[in-house]
């Protein structure tokens, strides 16, 4: 076993334009601080290319490379949770979507809010549970704390009290396995019944969320990924099935 104090899960599928920029800062940063690194791939177009270049960047070993056929998010972020468990024993687990990446600082600043504030009482009367360094989709992470943490109004609807965005969560690895208890499993590829349990958990356990830093450690790249769908257009992962399916519904 590989001890660490931080592991960060990095799921990506395609998109290898928006890797290039963000996976490289994560692995620097990764190294500065001796945690540890899994990244999960399951391209299906531009698998060979987005494969190379993983690959070459992990030439050195940084990370542990997950290359796999596809599958769904809630299964690759259960199987990254146990396998980085099992590898690395890290006392606190992070899962980043591959549009995100850290900044200097990030992971020493994630590991020192969730070490202080952790289970401690926020001012709306909830318990510090999920953490995140996105600002971009957490909006209602916004009232300031002391140090430039923030967390949501006790005035926010119950169903965004408990709420960090599946794009960027961080908690003590107790707390993934007895709180969040991991993703659900659906039969689609991506859902928001597959990662927003997450946030109910938390909430109904008598958890809050927190944005370290007010999102000051986190760069985006703005680049929509599958599953997303709304007026605008839809963008489902499988236009054959997904979209034939009447029980599949977009947002209005």
């Amino acid at each position: 076993m590989d001890k660490t104090n931080f592991l960060t899960i990095y799921r990506t599928f395609e998109r290898l334009d928006v890797v290039r920029e963000t996976l490289p800062g994560i692995v620097e940063e990764t190294k500065r601080n001796d945690a540890r690194l899994i990244v999960q791939d399951s391209s299906v177009n531009g698998r060979d290319e987005k494969w190379d270049y993983l690959l070459d960047l992990n030439k050195d070993d940084d990370f542990f490379l997950i290359l796999s056929s596809n599958m769904s998010a809630a299964h690759a972020s259960n199987m990254c949770l146990q396998l980085g468990q099992e590898l690395y024993a890290p006392e606190y687990i992070c899962i980043v979507e591959d549009d995100h990446g850290f900044l200097p600082g990030t992971i020493s600043v994630l590991t020192e809010a969730m070490q202080e504030y952790y289970g401690k009482i926020s001012p709306n009367g909830l318990r510090y549970g999920l953490f995140t360094g996105c600002a971009i989709h957490n909006p209602h992470l916004n009232q300031l704390l002391h140090g430039g943490h923030a967390y949501p109004s006790a005035e926010n609807d119950v169903s965004q009290m408990g709420r960090a965005n599946a794009c960027f969560r961080c908690a003590p690895a107790s707390h993934w396995n007895n709180v969040l208890k991991g993703l659900d499993t659906d039969e689609y590829l991506v859902s928001n019944y597959q990662v927003s349990s997450i946030n109910r958990r938390n909430y109904f356990k008598g958890f809050t969320a927190m944005l370290i830093s007010t999102g000051q450690l986190c760069s985006f790249n703005d680049s929509p990924g599958r599953g997303a769908s709304d007026k605008k257009g839809l963008r489902r992962w499988d236009a054959t099935y997904t979209a034939s399916d009447p029980r599949s519904q977009y947002k209005k």
